[in-house]
């Protein structure tokens, strides 16, 4: 039994989190773990500095109790509705982020509602929250949309990074009913002509947990082209590495983990620790 955490911010209810959450637990019953983070006042942030390696935002001296009550008691029912061992907890104190880290180092996997997270702090892409969420995390990630298909295929994005071959691992680990689905590991190079590094390597250990695997080499510009590409796959989750403040990975953009979660499509496994 795995347990989940399933984070909702502020005064929001991701329904797309949870439904991820559910669909894992029908292959294997999990302890999910409901967390609601106070409500924070991203307008100030700008005047905190990073610290630690976590960004500390000011939590709003109002919250709007009697909604996150609601929403506590809505994850409630729909955890007894589906028959799924759950927790809450709600007691972070002065700061959302430290606290909320602290709960990742002893969980193996966190959900998150993408599109709730944009919509709370008044943004449609990536935030700095967010972005400190996924950085931060100790354990791995999966930020989900509001409206989706559960997972029918994987792509694993490879770079020849540690943290690339790392995240392909943790995903196997996680979640092996989706190990038997069609998968693509997906190979972006810098260069024209520059070969898959380690090759020989990933090929035998993604083998190894994927039965239905193939091989693909991105030649165009993976910015303006993977967004497509993923889009003709059959709803697919994206398996990632790194998500740091300096960008995915050193061959796809910067932007290109950013891109594919802003698009509100797709779920994106994220694993960089």
């Amino acid at each position: 039994m795995k347990k989940i955490l399933l984070s909702f911010e502020g005064t929001g209810y991701s329904e797309g989190a949870f439904e991820f959450a559910r669909r894992i637990n029908e292959d294997e019953p999990v302890l999910l773990t409901g967390v609601f983070l106070p409500q924070v006042d991203f307008a100030s942030t700008w005047s905190y500095a990073y610290g630690g390696g976590s960004m500390y935002i000011p939590l709003m001296e109002s919250v709007d109790a009697e909604l996150v009550g609601s929403n506590i008691n809505k994850f409630k029912a729909a955890c007894i509705r589906y028959g799924i061992e759950h927790r809450v907890h709600t007691d972070f104190s002065s700061f959302a982020l430290p606290e909320l880290q602290r709960e990742t180092r002893f969980a193996d996997l966190m959900i998150l509602g993408g599109e709730r997270f944009y919509d709370n702090l008044g943004t449609e892409s990536p935030n700095e929250y967010l972005r400190d969420i996924l950085h931060d995390s100790e354990c791995p990630v999966v930020v989900a949309p509001e409206k989706f298909s559960y997972p029918e295929s994987v792509v694993l994005a490879y770079d020849g990074s540690s943290s690339s071959v790392r995240a392909i691992k943790n995903f196997a680990y996680l979640f092996p009913e989706l190990c038997k689905v069609p998968v693509t590991l997906v190979y972006a190079a810098s260069r024209s002509g520059k070969s898959i590094p380690d090759e020989d390597y990933i090929k035998e250990l993604a083998a190894r947990h994927f039965s239905d695997l193939v091989f693909y080499e991105l030649e165009a510009d993976p910015k303006e082209y993977f967004p497509t590409w993923l889009a003709d796959q059959d709803s697919p989750i994206l398996v990632s590495g790194a998500f740091g403040r300096s960008g995915f990975s050193q061959i796809f953009s910067r932007s290109f983990a950013a891109d594919v979660i802003a698009e509100h499509q797709f779920p994106v496994f994220i694993s960089h620790r």
